[in-house]
């Protein structure tokens, strides 16, 4: 197998050379691949590239790709481009260049992918990982809090580090995903691509690493705009697969059914009748609506057929009967005390607070799954 190790630098001239020996000592005792070694460095300012050049003249598996510096993204998209182009690779390892990824380390990845994984990640979270002792507590928290956001937000806690860039996937989920990851960069490019190669089915496995803090040059993180980006990310994706998913449908259907049951109680309520049982009227019509979409469409891999459609209306509207209570106690209570002026407000409350029972009973009792 091909391998190619990608090594994003900006002023890493006083890293990149002693990363390059470990990393050529690491590859020595592995055997059945071949390594190569792509520096792509972003028009460092401190002689990074003539370091690297005068280093691949005695070194003919080291590489130098220089291009303008547009953040850790798209220097790492080039670089799996000229990887899997140029040099043919078939799996490709990334590593910083700043010597806080330990070449020792490199061998527990190939081990891994060669046991059938897709992906691996250097874990800095899982037992036998860790993180500097002496980092400040303040980049302590936006490391472990950043990293339990991503878990838990997107919804893959058996994944402990996503923003680390010590990993070694097939080259696959570059020709896959290398379209959609133009508009990421920095950690959330790392986040993304992950993540999409997960739900793309890659075997995902963790190895643990010991991340140490950079000996020359300065850090090129910054905090304040690495917690936004990564809630950015998080927050849209959630958003995503809500609305695809049944809820968001159910969501859409249940707009429908409420423009349904407020047309009606505005035009009851404007021909005279108390608004409880405008609200009541409206629901029952909101209803049929909610029935006959939800079974088309929200729930169509759980579609109900033939004279069970009957059955299961009936069901439907009782249990619908808590959600047209819910509304109708709600606008009572508050036109009790608020005067009848105030129906709308409480309307929008009952409503609200419907739909949530609603969709806890159709997706387990109308249109539950086999085996529930």
């Amino acid at each position: 197998m091909n391998v190619t190790v990608i090594l994003p630098t900006y002023n890493e001239r006083g890293n990149i050379i002693v990363l390059l020996d470990g990393l050529s000592q690491a590859v020595t005792g592995i055997p059945g691949h071949a390594f190569s070694f792509l520096v792509v460095d972003d028009t460092s300012e401190d002689g990074t590239q003539e370091v690297v050049r005068r280093y691949a003249r005695k070194h003919p598996d080291i590489f130098l790709l220089s291009g303008k510096k547009e953040g850790l993204g798209r220097a790492l998209l080039r670089g799996m481009q000229y990887a899997i182009d140029t040099l043919h690779a078939d799996l490709i390892v990334q590593m910083d260049a700043d010597l806080s990824h330990d070449p020792a380390s490199f061998s527990s990845f190939i081990k891994e992918i060669d046991k059938g994984a897709d992906f691996v990640v250097g874990s800095r979270y899982i037992r036998g990982g860790s993180i500097p002792s002496n980092w400040g507590l303040h980049r302590k928290i936006f490391s472990v809090v950043g990293n339990a956001i991503v878990r838990f937000g997107l919804g893959f806690p058996l994944v402990h580090d996503w923003t680390g860039g010590y990993r070694a996937y097939m080259r696959k989920y570059y020709d896959r995903f290398h379209g959609e990851m133009k508009k990421f960069s920095g950690y959330v490019f790392q986040i993304a691509f992950l993540h999409k190669s997960i739900r793309s089915g890659a075997r995902a496995v963790e190895v643990p690493i010991q991340f140490t803090d950079r000996l020359y040059g300065r850090s090129k993180i910054a905090p304040s705009q690495y917690i936004r980006d990564v809630l950015r990310y998080v927050v849209t994706q959630r958003i995503k697969a809500m609305m695809q998913g049944s809820f968001g449908k159910f969501c859409i259907v249940g707009t429908a059914g409420f423009l349904i049951n407020t047309v009606v109680l505005e035009l009851g309520v404007q021909f005279g009748l108390h608004p409880v049982l405008a609200s009541v009227m409206g629901a029952e019509l909101a209803i049929v609506s909610n029935f006959i979409f939800n079974n088309a469409w929200t729930f169509r891999d759980r579609k109900i057929h033939g004279k069970r459609r009957i059955i299961k209306f009936l069901q439907f509207n009782a249990t619908s009967v808590g959600a047209i209570v819910i509304q109708a106690g709600t606008i009572w209570v508050g036109t009790a005390f608020y005067g009848i002026s105030a129906y709308r407000i409480f309307y929008i409350l009952g409503v609200g607070i419907g739909l949530v029972w609603n969709y806890i009973m159709y997706s387990t009792i109308i249109w539950k799954r086999q085996g529930q």
